[in-house]
C-alpha cells in the first residue's frame, strides 16, 4: 500500500530525477543550486562593473559580463549545468576576486587620502581661528587701533558729506532655497578621470556628506552644512549677467552662497520654496 501511494505522488524515483517549476525543462533539483549560484555570479559583475564605470577598466568588465551571460545561457540551455559550475569556478570567481581587491585597495587609499585632506583643511581653520580671534577690549592696543579707526572714519564720512556723496551700504540679500532642483558638479576620481556629481535639497545623505567633503576640501574651509540651491544673479564684470542656480552651504554662524568655478562665497539670507 505504501508503494502504491508513493507510486501515485510520483515519490518513488531517486531524489535526482525531480523538477522544479520554474526552472528550464528537464533540470534536476540537485542542479537547481548551481543556476542561482551562477546568476548570483552574473549580478555580481553588474556590481562591479558599475564599480568601475568611470575608469578604463569599465568596457572590459561590461564584455566580460556579456559574455558570461551567453555561457550561462548556452551551457542551461543545454542542462550542461556542471560545466556551468566549473567554468565559474575557473574563471568567473578569479575575475571578480581580483577587480574586486583591486578597486578596494584603491578606493582605501582614496579615503584616506581625502581623510588626510579633511584633517589638513580642519587644522587650518582652526589656526585661522586662532589668528582672527578678538582680543580682549580693555587692553590699550585695542582701545588705540578703535580710536584710529573712528577718527580716520569721522574724516572719510566728514569729507563724503561736504562733496555730498552719499555712503554705499553693505547688504546681504535675500534668496529663496530651491526644494527640487539639483546642480552638477565636477570631481577627480582615484584615476585622475572627472566623475559627474548632482547635488540639491532632496539628495540623500551621503550624496550631501559627499558635497560637504568636497566643498571643504575645495574651499578649505570645515563646519559646513549644506542647504539647497538658489536661483541668484552672480556679480559679474558683465553689466547683465544671467541667473544660476547654485549651492547654499551654512558656516561659520551664516548661509553663503557658493561659486564652485572660482571659489567664491556670498553672505546671503534664506528663505525656503516649495513647488
Amino acid at each position: 500500500m505504501t508503494n502504491f501511494w508513493r507510486s501515485l505522488f510520483g515519490l518513488n524515483g531517486a531524489a535526482g530525477d525531480r523538477t522544479v517549476v520554474g526552472t528550464p525543462e528537464g533540470i534536476e533539483v540537485k542542479d537547481v543550486h548551481y543556476i542561482k549560484d551562477s546568476k548570483k555570479r552574473l549580478t555580481a559583475l553588474q556590481e562591479l562593473h558599475n564599480r568601475y564605470s568611470a575608469t578604463p577598466h569599465a568596457d572590459k568588465i561590461e564584455a566580460v559580463y556579456h559574455k558570461t551571460k551567453e555561457i550561462h545561457s548556452y551551457l542551461i540551455d543545454r542542462k550542461r549545468v556542471h560545466e556551468l559550475e566549473l567554468f565559474h569556478l575557473q574563471h568567473t570567481d578569479h575575475f571578480l576576486n581580483t577587480f574586486t581587491v583591486i578597486m578596494d585597495a584603491h578606493q582605501q587609499h582614496y579615503a584616506k587620502a581625502a581623510a588626510l585632506k579633511r584633517a589638513a583643511a580642519r587644522a587650518d581653520g582652526v589656526i585661522r581661528k586662532v589668528a582672527s580671534v578678538t582680543f580682549r577690549k580693555d587692553r590699550k592696543e585695542v582701545k588705540a587701533a578703535q580710536q584710529a579707526n573712528r577718527e580716520t572714519s569721522e574724516r572719510a564720512f566728514a569729507d563724503l558729506n561736504e562733496a555730498k556723496l552719499e555712503v554705499p551700504g553693505l547688504t546681504v540679500p535675500q534668496i529663496s532655497i530651491n526644494t527640487y532642483s539639483k546642480i552638477v558638479y565636477l570631481r577627480e576620481n582615484i584615476s585622475g578621470g572627472l566623475v559627474t556629481n548632482e547635488i540639491g535639497f532632496t539628495s540623500s545623505p551621503e550624496e550631501k556628506e559627499t558635497f560637504i567633503d568636497y566643498v571643504c576640501e575645495r574651499f578649505g574651509i570645515d563646519s559646513v552644512a549644506y542647504l539647497g540651491n538658489a536661483m541668484v544673479f552672480i556679480p559679474t564684470h558683465n553689466t547683465s549677467p544671467p541667473a544660476e542656480m547654485i549651492p547654499v552651504i551654512h558656516w561659520n554662524g551664516s548661509p553663503y552662497a557658493l561659486i564652485l568655478e572660482d571659489c567664491r562665497l556670498f553672505p546671503v539670507r534664506t528663505y525656503r520654496k516649495s513647488r
